[in-house]
C-alpha cells in the first residue's frame, strides 16, 4: 500500500492550508502562466515583504524618539500605501506599473534613510538583491529597465558606501545601529537568496516545459495522429539504416474494399476501422518490427534481419487475426480484411526498390481476390521474366480500380 492510499479504499484529502500552499507556489513558478503574469506576482510578493520591512523599520524608528525621525516615519507611511497601491495593481494584471513602484519607492526609501542614519543602518544593502530582482519583476520585453534600475542601484550603492557621512549625526547607541545593520544584512542574504531560488526554478520548469513540448512536437510530428502508429518520416530512417545492413523484409498492407465503407457507413467508421487494424499490426508483430501507415488505408511493416518465407508467415498470422475481429460502428458491426505484399531487401541504399516490390505484390494480393498474402521475393524479381515484364499497374490505372467497389 503506498503512503497516499488509506486502508478504507477512500483517497486522502488534502487540508485547506495545504492545498493554499499549492495553489501559492504555482501561481509563483508556473511557466504556463504569462511571463508577464508571473513578473506581475514577483512585484506583488516584494511590494508584500518592502510593506513588512517598512513596518520593521518604523518600529525602530518609534524605539528611539531621540533620534527625531520624523521625516523618515512620514516616508514610510507614504511608502506603506504606495506598496499597497503596487499590491493592488499586480492583482489586476498591471505588472509595469506595480514593478516600477515598487522599484522606485524601495530606492528612494533607501537613499533618503542612508542619508539620515548613515551607512551603518545597512540599508544600502538592500541594493544588491537589484541584481536579481529586476530579473523577475520585468518582462524580457522591459530589458531596458531592468539596466537601468541596476545602474541607478549600484550608483546609489556607491554612494551610500563612500559618500554619506559615516556616522549618524543624532544620538542612536552603537549596539542600536549594529542590530539594526544586522538585521538588514541577514534580510538582504534570505532576500537574494529567494530570489535568485526562484529565478532558477522558474528558468528549470521553463525549459522542462519547453523540452516537454519539443518532445511532443517529434511525437506528432512521426507519428500518425489516428492510429498512433509510426509515419512515412521514421519508417523512411528505419530503412535506411537497415539498407546498409540487409537481410530485411518489407510488408505493405491494404484494407479491402475501405472506400465502400466509407462511403457507405461514413469516415467515422473508417476511422474505427484503421485504428482496429493498426492497434491488431502493433499487437502482433515482433518488439524488433517497425509498424507505420504508409498513407490512406496502407499500412507498412518493416521487419530486421527476417527472411522471406519467415516474413510471410508472420504476415498470414497478421491478416487472419485482422479478419477474425470484428469492427464495432455504433449500432452495427463489420468484418474487415486486409491484403499484404511482402518483399525482401539487400544491402544497398535502394529501399524504395524493396518497398516497390512490396507494393506489387500487394497488387498480386489484390489480383488473386483479396484478404490474401503474397509475396515478391528478390530472386523471383530479378530472374523471373513474368515479374519483369508484368510490374504492378500504378495507382493512378487498375491498381487503385480493385478497391473501388
Amino acid at each position: 500500500m503506498t503512503a497516499l492510499e488509506r486502508p478504507d479504499g477512500v483517497a486522502p484529502t488534502t487540508r485547506p492550508s495545504q492545498r493554499w500552499l499549492a495553489r501559492l507556489i504555482d501561481s509563483r513558478t508556473n511557466t504556463q502562466q504569462s511571463e508577464s503574469a508571473l513578473a506581475a506576482w514577483t512585484a506583488y510578493d516584494v511590494a508584500l515583504f518592502a510593506g513588512g520591512l517598512t513596518l520593521l523599520h518604523m518600529t525602530f524608528y518609534v524605539m528611539h524618539p531621540e533620534a527625531q525621525l520624523q521625516d523618515l516615519l512620514t516616508l514610510a507611511t507614504v511608502s506603506l500605501v504606495l506598496y499597497a497601491v503596487a499590491m493592488w495593481m499586480a492583482r489586476r494584471g498591471r505588472q509595469l506599473g506595480a514593478a516600477l513602484t515598487v522599484t522606485i519607492v524601495s530606492v528612494v526609501q533607501i537613499l533618503v534613510g542612508v542619508s539620515r542614519l548613515g551607512w551603518q543602518s545597512g540599508l544600502h544593502l538592500y541594493l544588491i538583491s537589484t541584481g536579481v530582482l529586476v530579473f523577475v519583476i520585468f518582462t524580457e520585453r522591459q530589458a531596458p529597465l531592468r539596466w537601468l534600475f541596476i545602474g541607478v542601484s549600484a550608483v546609489v550603492f556607491v554612494v551610500a558606501q563612500t559618500l554619506v557621512e559615516p556616522l549618524p549625526s543624532f544620538p542612536v547607541s552603537g549596539s542600536g545601529m549594529r542590530f539594526m545593520f544586522s538585521i538588514n544584512a541577514v534580510l538582504t542574504v534570505l532576500l537574494v537568496f529567494t530570489l535568485a531560488g526562484l529565478s532558477h526554478f522558474r528558468t528549470s520548469r521553463a525549459r522542462a516545459d519547453a523540452a516537454r513540448l519539443a518532445a511532443r512536437a517529434a511525437r506528432l510530428a512521426n507519428t500518425d495522429e489516428l492510429t498512433g502508429l509510426d509515419n512515412r518520416r521514421p519508417i523512411m530512417r528505419k530503412l535506411d539504416d537497415l539498407g546498409n545492413l540487409g537481410g530485411y523484409c518489407v510488408a505493405i498492407g491494404d484494407i479491402d474494399h475501405f472506400k465502400r465503407l466509407n462511403d457507405t457507413y461514413g469516415h467515422t467508421c473508417g476511422d474505427v476501422a484503421l485504428e482496429q487494424v493498426a492497434s491488431v499490426l502493433r499487437a502482433r508483430v515482433r518488439a524488433t518490427d517497425s509498424v507505420g501507415r504508409w498513407g490512406g488505408e496502407e499500412f507498412i511493416v518493416v521487419l530486421p534481419d527476417t527472411k522471406v518465407d519467415d516474413a510471410r508467415l508472420l504476415m498470414e498470422r497478421v491478416r487472419q487475426a485482422i479478419a477474425e475481429a470484428v469492427v464495432w460502428c455504433g449500432q452495427h458491426d463489420h468484418e474487415v480484411t486486409i491484403s499484404i505484399g511482402v518483399a525482401d531487401g539487400h544491402k544497398g541504399p535502394q529501399w524504395n526498390n524493396v518497398v516497390k516490390r512490396a507494393d506489387d505484390a500487394l497488387y498480386d494480393a489484390k489480383v488473386a481476390g483479396r484478404n490474401v498474402v503474397r509475396v515478391r521475393p528478390l530472386e523471383r524479381s530479378l530472374f523471373d521474366p513474368f515479374t519483369l515484364e508484368n510490374p504492378r499497374v500504378t495507382r493512378s490505372g487498375s491498381g487503385a480500380d480493385l478497391d473501388a467497389d
